[in-house]
């Protein structure tokens, strides 16, 4: 191994510069018996220091060709501990240390300290040179699911270690999703533990510092823009009683002849956009958020939640929603300009607004970013660009049907940009509910890679996932897919499936990538996403000879893996360890789930939903033992209706 010291060379004192030669220095000790020291250039050259350099490109004379603000480049040649690790940014800083290292060895295969794997390597024989621009502008994940402060502070903590560059707390306030985790709900087995609103602001203004350490982009809000600026908190999607004052109801969106709180949920309940008074007062909060929030990078701008809830007042009913959306972001924009905020915004084309405005159009299509949200397509099929032959239905104010077709939602967003020309990306759900319907994640990945290939055909640049920040059960690949797939889309599905094994379970790593193969075809993802049997009602709906026979095979193929999951349980390896532990709680778990869903295809519902309740047990019973991993809440949440 090497021997003396590394020194490390930082450029000035942008904080995501700094975390950069703070991290760079930590796993260079980890690899290798070396003293590490860290300095500033002072009133040295560059090129005067002996060691590795930390900065911008503009900081070595690198020329910058022609990298926009929102992007990333990064810049490694380094060799036998001299040379140079910059990027375009000081997020790029970031991101070009952990690029750095990964050449070298180290693999993210899990947030958490556990989920790294950092190998003993000598340092003097490193060489690494890489110059890249990553495939797409936004990469990053959204918090969804129920969540612990620790669930989130490792999302953000793993995100630029895999190479994304963006994270999205939702909401003014983003209460539901740590109240879930706290509340402990769908686990009986777990006491209740207080939380109040306060306490959430505390932990986002702390997520916020963590995300501003890493320079990750971040965006913010999303929904709540319908009810937060008329004093109605939209702290979640629970239904209760709201008293709604004279003064307010006169803005609220008019449903079979009603003016109120759309069934209980305040985030549900959409405004008479046709109320300029309405809209102003949303363009006033909007104003405020941003003024007192000087850290957003994108501001999410929706509309609210559900479907099929627009106002049907005479004002509001003979123009599309999208329309009025387009005159209330330009009203927003207009007042952005007027007080000098540069601010993107994010408009989203979701539900509703998936039909694109006849007349509307936007007055500054720079500040915008269309944000394509299809949240009613399948998983089973991956983005299909051929879209000749589809033809879009009318729109038909709130008795909408909405597609599950991937060729009918990339119409939708083919009608929105013959209107808006600017930059878009899109806002997926792999891992809010669909990673359920495959238990062992390998075919999902298949279409998320399939998926990325396309995006920049479909005029898209990049995803933010919206997901439960523990989709890591009993694997991290379809996440590690997305990751490493957004930052270079030729990437081959065989390359990462190889490198992710191996570095999440060391040498019987290609025995278990097949093995995960193997289960995830058995389970049949389109027969548990119900697309297999379409068309079909009730109890027929759940049958199903083929998947039956599929699924009562696993048990047996689990039982003949079990011996290479004992033999590495003791690994002395801790990232090694921890994913053959999660395996082996995934065997008990997959083969419980796998009886209760043959069950349920033979026709037997009784019997299903007996066996489902084992498995809801179980889990919730080992909660503690997965819960970095797993989300319980979702999970059971997710697969207990197709039970009853």
């Amino acid at each position: 191994m090497s021997d003396g010291q590394v020194n490390l060379y930082r450029a000035g004192d942008a904080e995501p510069v700094v975390y950069a030669t703070e991290e760079l220095a930590r796993y260079l000790r980890m690899m290798d018996d070396v003293d590490v020291e860290i300095q500033g250039f002072g009133e040295r050259r560059p090129w005067a220091c002996a060691g590795i350099r930390l900065g911008l490109l503009s900081d070595f004379g690198i020329e910058q060709h022609s990298v926009a603000k929102l992007d990333d480049r990064i810049y490694v040649d380094v060799s036998a501990l001299e040379g140079i690790v910059a990027g375009s940014n000081p997020r790029s800083v970031l991101l070009a240390a952990y690029r750095f290292l990964e050449e070298v060895g180290c693999r993210w295969v899990r947030p958490g300290k556990d989920g790294e794997y950092v190998p003993r390597r000598d340092l003097a024989q490193l060489a690494v040179q890489l110059d890249e621009t990553p495939s797409y502008r936004y990469r990053g994940m959204c918090i969804e699911g129920a969540v612990s402060y620790e669930n989130v502070e490792d999302s953000i903590d793993w995100a630029p270690k895999v190479g994304l560059n963006s994270y999205f707390l939702e909401f003014i306030v983003p209460y539901t999703f740590f109240d879930r985790w706290y509340r402990h709900l769908n686990n009986p087995y777990k006491e209740p533990e207080g939380l109040t609103v306060e306490k959430v602001v505390d932990f986002r203004q702390r997520l916020e510092r963590e995300i501003k350490k890493r320079g990750l982009l971040y965006h913010a809000v999303g929904h709540g823009w319908t009810c937060e600026p008329f004093g109605i908190e939209g702290l979640g999607w629970d239904s209760e009683e709201y008293p709604v004052s004279n003064q307010v109801s006169p803005y609220l969106a008019e449903v079979d002849g009603r003016r109120a709180i759309y069934k209980g949920i305040p985030l549900n309940t959409q405004l008479c956009y046709s109320n300029a008074d309405a809209r102003q007062a949303v363009v006033d909060f909007a104003l405020r958020t941003v003024q007192e929030k000087d850290n957003i990078d994108v501001l999410h701008v929706w509309l609210a939640d559900g479907v099929n809830n627009h106002c049907e007042c005479p004002d509001c009913r003979d123009t599309l929603p999208s329309d009025y959306y387009v005159q209330l972001l330009n009203e927003i924009d207009a007042a952005f300009t007027q007080h000098g905020i540069d601010v993107k915004i994010a408009f989203v084309v979701y539900v509703d607004l998936l039909w694109a405005p006849q007349r509307a159009r936007f007055n500054n299509p720079d500040r915008f970013v269309l944000l394509f949200a299809p949240i009613s397509r399948s998983y089973s099929e991956p983005y299909d660009l051929e879209l000749s032959g589809v033809e879009l239905p009318e729109y038909e104010r709130n008795q909408l049907r909405f597609p599950s077709d991937i060729r009918e939602n990339l119409a939708h967003l083919k009608a929105w940009q013959q209107t808006f020309h600017g930059d878009a990306f899109t806002y997926e759900y792999y891992f809010m509910w669909d990673h359920y319907f495959d238990p062992a994640y390998y075919e999902a990945a298949k279409v998320i890679h399939a998926d990325v290939q396309k995006l920049a055909r479909a005029g898209l640049n990049g995803i933010i996932s919206d997901q439960t920040q523990r989709a890591f059960f009993p694997t991290g690949f379809g996440m590690y897919v997305l990751a490493k797939s957004l930052w270079d889309d030729r990437v081959s599905f065989t390359a990462l499936a190889k490198a992710y094994f191996a570095a999440a379970f060391g040498p019987d790593g290609e025995a278990c990538r097949k093995y995960m193969a193997r289960l995830s075809k058995l389970f049949d993802p389109p027969y548990l996403r119900g697309d297999s049997v379409s068309g079909l009602q009730g109890e027929k709906k759940m049958r199903s000879i083929s998947a039956a026979r599929k699924l009562g095979t696993i048990p047996e193929q689990i039982s003949a893996f079990e011996p290479v999951i004992e033999r590495n349980l003791e690994s002395d390896q801790a990232c090694w360890n921890k994913s053959w532990g999660y395996l082996s709680y995934h065997a008990t778990i997959a083969t419980m789930l796998a009886l209760a869903f043959k069950a349920r295809a033979e026709g037997k519902p009784r019997q299903a939903r007996d066996r489902w309740g084992e498995v809801a047990d179980f889990v919730q019973r080992h909660e503690d033992a997965v819960q970095p991993a797993l989300d319980v809440f979702e999970f059971v949440r997710t697969l207990d209706p197709l039970f009853r």
